[in-house]
């Protein structure tokens, strides 16, 4: 891969994280003047990377405010290469994927970020609200773990497990839960929404591959007046290293989304059992007791009457919590 003068300088302030790094040693290292140097420099800062400069001591990398495809490149060590996709603006991340992939055969995790989306969606195409700077929206296309039929809902409740394990390396002191099947909550409001569709290969029948949609409220603050109560922000954070973390754990573990631990760990950070729920199953609201998720991570609730009843699909739209 060639990469321009100020990519090869972002490169090496990237890889001496802890030190500062001189004009000098730069300009023999690249075999350029100070000049360019410090041209090179006022491009990259300009490009949003908080480059601090000090005198006798050099440059030091801070961060950058905006998604920058070569640092998550860098914090990934570049397992993705060419797969890799980040955009400032796009309809939705979850369109261009699967628009990308009509065309082209994948066969190794391929990723889409994007800064802001006009049009995300969630389930049932339900809008997701999706601001500049302050979140993170992105989709995976992830080639099929098993020519055999999928559980649909343990890959869910594995992406939601996988996504909370990083969410938490950031933020420690977050008590994050899950929202069947899809949601991500912290202080009852939404932080984050998954959508997993699949593509079918005709002739066998079987999932050729997933794309998996993945929208988080980071540093978001100002909600639409429809969301103020029902969303919320984590806390600010560094986008370029968080995304890095997160697509690296789900292209490394989700062909192991069948592992019973992912579905222990999601019982007991699910926010709805022992609750009183309203499911919304084919446009009829169906209230009861969350009993229990199954082994294949459908969702057990008790009715009124007493009887229990099991759902495989479905959306929880209300939880009457007893706090």
């Amino acid at each position: 891969m060639l990469h321009s003068t100020a990519q090869k300088i972002l490169l090496q302030l990237l890889s001496e994280p802890d030190s500062w790094v001189s004009g000098n040693d730069l300009a023999k290292q690249f075999n350029i003047s100070r000049e360019s140097v410090w041209k090179a420099i006022n491009s990259l800062r300009k490009a949003g990377n908080n480059i601090v400069g000090r005198k006798n001591l050099g440059y030091h990398f801070v961060g950058n405010s905006q998604l920058n495809a070569d640092i998550i490149d860098f914090y990934t060590h570049n397992y993705f290469a060419n797969r890799l996709y980040v955009e400032d603006q796009v309809s939705s991340t979850q369109s261009i994927a699967k628009a990308f992939l009509s065309h082209h055969l994948i066969t190794a995790p391929t990723v889409f970020i994007a800064d802001h989306q006009t049009a995300g969606y969630g389930r049932q195409g339900r809008s997701f609200y999706s601001p500049a700077t302050t979140g993170l929206y992105f989709s995976m296309i992830l080639p099929s773990p098993t020519d055999r039929p999928l559980e649909a809902g343990l890959m869910t409740t594995t992406f939601a497990v996988l996504i909370v394990d990083v969410l938490k390396q950031f933020f420690p002191a977050q008590d994050f839960q899950y929202k069947w099947v899809n949601d991500i909550y912290l202080d009852y409001k939404k932080v984050g929404g998954i959508l997993t569709e699949a593509v079918v290969d005709l002739e066998s029948r079987t999932t050729a591959s997933l794309v998996v949609g993945i929208g988080l409220n980071i540093a978001t603050k100002k909600f639409p007046k429809g969301l103020k109560d029902k969303a919320t922000g984590i806390a600010p954070a560094d986008r370029n290293l968080l995304v890095s973390r997160l697509i690296e754990a789900i292209a490394n573990n989700y062909s192991d989304y069948d592992n019973p631990q992912y579905l222990e760990q999601y019982r007991q950070g699910s926010m709805i059992l022992g609750q009183k729920v309203d499911l919304l199953v084919n446009g009829e609201v169906i209230t009861g007791i969350a009993k229990k998720i199954e082994n294949d991570g459908s969702l057990t609730i008790v009715l009124a009457d007493g009887k229990m009843k099991t759902f495989n699909s479905g959306e929880v739209v209300k939880v009457n919590f007893e706090k």
